[in-house]
């Protein structure tokens, strides 16, 4: 499988990492863990994936700044807040609207400067123990720390949570987003096994882990489901001392995936046969995220996908990585019509569907989310 933000130039075809993808699961702790440690640091100095025009993901970030706000820091004057693996900074945008201090720690350069110019101070860095001996004064403690979808890139999390608890202040609020583990298994979405993925999570380990570590979870239900992007698991944990831990059962994690493997495998072959049986039509895909480049790297006949379209494509004239269908803006769907669409970015189906029925003619019967696919008939 190739990393997801890998895309390349025509002249590149066949230069692209590939590498196996192994998951296992601790028999002692019961997470299910990335075997292959691959070194992802230079790749992320170049990372851009950002979610800036969804309607739907600021409509995401302003709900969880506010919830936050409500529920922890109501009658706090200008608390200050920290991000690790900020983006492009739409996120403490939303925070810091609210009255939040922020700052950022983003490793991408390209990413930092957007969020620069958007006035979000972030630190072109990886966090790690020394983030903060050239940091501006006043941020080595902060009262609150977030990260979405950034804490399971990382691939050493017990000292992650050690140098985030040291620079929180007392009873400070730790705000973590990641992928649940429960409905990848629930979904089939083979696709969230990636490279950059080093740590899968569901409630039990979460909550274990962050006991381990002096934390105290507080709940996983700041936002509903109806609020929270594709299959968030959502924390919100309080830094204490001398907390009880939370064992995890190792056992029932491992029952959990043991069938998993054979379960990929049939929605792989799912996704397969749809695309066989409409080989005479015309055929779209829409996102060019992890989910999209991810399932469709494992599929036997990708060809039958005519293009990829994002409304944030990496560059101009680009590929992506193994199965090589170009990569385009989305107003390719009006100059090179298809007869349907395979929608991967499901989180934002509706917004997706209303926007392109709308500007280009298509019918919202010409669409269809991948989750459709990927899950059983029956389920």
């Amino acid at each position: 499988m190739p990393f997801t933000d890998e895309f390349i130039p025509g002249d590149k075809k066949g230069t692209e990492f590939l590498g196996d993808i192994e998951i296992a699961v601790c028999k002692s702790c019961g997470s299910a863990q990335n075997m292959n440690n691959t070194d992802m640091s230079e790749y992320y100095f170049e990372y851009t994936y950002s979610v800036q025009s969804s309607n739907f993901a600021i409509g995401f970030m302003q709900t969880l700044a506010k919830r936050i706000k409500e529920t922890c820091f109501n009658n706090s004057l200008h608390p200050k807040i920290l991000e690790i693996g900020s983006g492009s900074g739409e996120q403490l945008l939303e925070f810091k609207k609210l009255g939040f201090e922020v700052l950022g720690i983003e490793p991408s350069e390209k990413l930092s400067q957007y969020a620069e110019s958007i006035g979000v101070k972030t630190l072109t860095d990886f966090f790690d123990a020394t983030t903060f001996r050239n940091a501006e004064n006043g941020y080595d403690k902060v009262d609150a720390i977030v990260t979405s979808y950034t804490f399971d890139h990382i691939p050493q999390i017990s000292e992650t949570l050690e140098n985030i608890y040291n620079v929180l202040n007392t009873n400070g609020i730790l705000i973590i987003e990641v992928h649940d583990l429960d409905k990848i298994r629930d979904r089939n979405e083979y696709c969230l096994f990636e490279h950059e993925h080093y740590t899968y999570l569901n409630q039990a380990t979460m909550t274990q882990l962050l006991n381990k570590k002096q934390f105290e979870v507080i709940t996983f239900d700041l936002l509903s489901d109806q609020e929270k992007r594709g299959n968030s698991l959502l924390v919100v944990a309080r830094k204490g001392t001398g907390l009880k831990m939370n064992a995890a059962n190792p056992e029932e994690e491992v029952l959990k995936l043991t069938h998993l493997r054979v379960e990929i495998e049939e929605a792989i072959q799912r996704i397969d046969e749809w695309l066989y049986e409409n080989r005479d039509q015309k055929i779209a895909a829409y996102g060019a995220g992890g989910r999209g480049i991810m399932t469709i790297a494992a599929l036997k006949r990708p060809e039958l996908i005519r293009y990829i379209v994002d409304k944030n494509p990496k560059a101009p004239d680009i590929f992506a990585p193994k199965s090589h269908l170009p990569v385009h803006k989305i107003d390719e769907l009006g100059k090179n019509p298809v007869d349907k669409i395979l929608v991967f970015s499901y989180g934002y189906y509706d917004e997706i569907v209303n926007e392109i029925s709308s500007k280009y003619g298509y019918k919202h019967d010409q669409f269809i989310s991948i989750l459709t696919l990927l899950r059983k008939v029956n389920d």
